[in-house]
């Protein structure tokens, strides 16, 4: 099991890198966000445009790469929403399998599913270098391939995450006392 967990801590260490990305997104949204505000009104007082559309569409991205970047990271962090009103009355044990079960049969097919669906379109418009159709707009092949790389960042979290309540669901059922004291008499 020690093999595993260690195959889950380098999964999670790739999306601490893709969050690492993504906060400094935020910081960098932020500033163009203000720009675009100040530059707007300040234009408009000195008689000369301070903003363009490529500044626009910098923040749009900036917010994409914060959001897609970041989906697998919540989850490291237990960021995702989840219905506490049960899970307040579980078990670890109990949490831990329903969590690998919604994992595989909700998060996994979901994230590896959208991801799937997303390549041929962010393929495509790689292949015909696909740009915003606003006037002196950003290229737009380049954001949507992190729409793929995200739902495959939640994916690889989600397997992480099986990987470690599979990890509870055995380690629990070997140290549950019941189980220590039935082992104890058969040796």
């Amino acid at each position: 099991m020690k093999k595993w967990l260690a195959i889950a801590n380098q999964l999670d260490s790739i999306n601490k890198v893709a969050a690492l990305v993504a906060r400094w997104s935020v910081l960098l949204m932020l500033s163009l966000g203000l720009w675009n505000v100040v530059g707007r009104y300040l234009g408009v007082a000195i008689g000369f445009n301070l903003s363009s559309n490529r500044l626009i569409e910098g923040q749009w991205y900036l917010f994409d790469m914060v959001f897609l970047l970041g989906l697998g990271w919540t989850l490291q962090q237990n960021g995702h929403v989840r219905v506490d009103v049960l899970q307040g009355r579980w078990g670890r044990k109990r949490k831990a399998k329903i969590e690998f079960l919604g994992t595989l049969l909700l998060l996994l097919p979901f994230a590896l599913g959208v991801a799937a669906i997303a390549i041929k379109p962010t393929i495509n418009s790689w292949y015909i270098f696909e740009a915003s159709p606003d006037p002196d707009g950003l290229p737009r092949y380049l954001i949507k391939t992190l729409i793929p790389t995200g739902f495959l960042l939640l994916a690889i979290q989600g397997i992480s995450e099986a990987i470690r309540n599979w990890s509870t669901i055995k380690s629990s059922s070997l140290t549950h006392p019941t189980k220590r004291a039935q082992e104890k008499n058969l040796d």
